[in-house]
């Protein structure tokens, strides 16, 4: 029986490859959906609400499922890969065809239904690869410093893809439109999924153990306390997070009174910055332990929302972006180190592998932070009257500070306050793994 992969697989470097492409492909359109949707193509902000809030309830049944089937799944290419590679292209195809709307589907009902199907094909494919993919972490990386370091080179190729997918795609869609950027990042970022996929190796002993049972993993996940506080702190994270995307090129079109294009100013002063700060959290990490480190950086992110709030030109709004990108960094850094720990805590306690049902069962909490973000979007018609942008109402400028600044430094409050009730057992806590 072979405990351990082969060393000539799973390079952290290869493995952090996969979530390098899931950005690109990715964050193309968590940042600018809502933006080509309502202010290009002028579909109303309460659609926009709708489809979020329909995904996020269709997200809290997938997710799971997703996640218990792959835990289950028994084949000789091993349990994640094969789940990769079918959920990748459909992944890649969804994203384009999301940015490709007919000409004749109008602005009515047509293009809310095209919106809304092609929402959930992109957000379900990208749930099923994302489940598989980040499962991969606490299997392939057993030591805590090695997980460390792998986690860290994955989330540094992450915030470069980030500024791929978010940065330069106001640039390049000014150029050659949307469409044809969606083309563009789909094929690269599925490619290279497709290259760091074949360059992994599952570990055989994880695939012999017993099958988890359904009602065992449920009472496993949902009499967990750690894994609802957890996942509480992730919820409202996520939150901010997609607020603080879809926010920017509202907040320099509207608050900054910029071109769309500017938007690469500020998004690229927010990753930039974040990506060497990535290292400096890992050695953080590393020193004081991923549970005090995990809660400095919801508090520094949190907090450094305050400056660009009053922020009124690029400078400072990018000034105030790098604080905001040394946050994000610090808790992207220990996103999936916090999971990992919490899947070992129940490995130990069950002797059973379980990392995709957990990973799922924290996305299925956090996927419902798109009800935060439909509700956002919602009161932001309420309160500020702004429908889209062709009818942004009076106050425009107020709108978008507070979709980008407001809402979600009120958010990380929450996120700080659930880590605080985060507790692991001895072995946990000595990195035993």
């Amino acid at each position: 029986m072979n405990s351990k992969p082969n060393r000539s697989y799973n390079k952290p470097w290869r493995y952090a490859l996969t979530m390098f492409g899931l950005s690109i492909v990715g964050y193309m359109y968590t940042a600018y959906g809502t933006f080509f949707y309502n202010v290009l193509l002028g579909l109303p902000m309460q659609i926009i609400a709708l489809g979020t809030l329909l995904f996020a309830i269709w997200d809290a049944f997938n997710d799971p499922i997703c996640g218990f089937l792959s835990d289950r799944t028994r084949t000789r290419f091993g349990r994640r890969r094969p789940w990769l590679l079918a959920s990748v292209p459909l992944f890649a195809l969804s994203s384009i065809l999301f940015f490709s709307p007919p000409i004749a589907l109008g602005t009515g009902v047509a293009l809310s239904v095209f919106y809304i199907f092609f929402l959930m094909l992109t957000e379900t494919s990208q749930t099923i690869a994302s489940v598989n993919y980040h499962s991969l972490l606490p299997e392939l990386y057993r030591e805590t410093s090695e997980r460390n370091k792998a986690n860290a080179i994955r989330q540094a190729l992450q915030l470069a893809g980030m500024i791929i997918g978010v940065s330069m795609v106001p640039l390049i869609a000014e150029v050659v439109g949307y469409p044809l950027t969606a083309v563009f990042l789909a094929v690269a970022g599925g490619s290279i999924i497709i290259y760091s996929i074949f360059g992994l190796k599952e570990r055989d002993d994880f695939s012999e153990l017993p099958q988890p049972k359904l009602l065992d993993s449920l009472k496993a996940v949902i009499g967990n306390r750690n894994f609802w506080f957890v996942s509480l702190s992730h919820f409202f994270y996520i939150a901010t997070s997609g607020l603080l995307l879809a926010g920017i090129p509202f907040f320099v079109m509207f608050t900054l009174d910029l071109p769309g294009g500017m938007a690469a100013v500020l998004s690229g002063a927010v990753f930039v910055t974040a990506i060497p700060s990535m290292f400096l959290w890992y050695k953080l990490i590393n020193r004081y332990g991923t549970l005090f480190v995990w809660r400095i950086a919801l508090a520094w992110l949190g907090l450094s929302m305050v400056p660009m709030f009053f922020a009124s030109e690029i400078i400072l709004a990018s000034i105030a972006g790098m604080l905001i990108g040394i946050g994000i960094a610090g808790v992207t850094a220990n996103l999936d180190m916090i999971n990992s720990e919490l899947i070992e805590e129940d490995a130990e306690k069950h002797s059973v592998r379980r990392e995709a049902t957990f990973f799922a069962s924290i996305s299925f909490v956090t996927r419902l932070s798109g009800l935060v973000r439909s509700g956002v979007f919602f009161l932001l018609f309420m309160i500020f009257a702004f429908e889209s942008g062709d009818y942004p109402g009076d106050r425009p400028a107020e709108a978008a500070r507070f979709m980008m600044v407001v809402f979600p430094g009120a958010l990380m409050v929450f996120s700080f306050i659930a880590s605080l009730f985060v507790q692991w057992g001895k072995s946990v806590q000595t990195g035993k793994s």
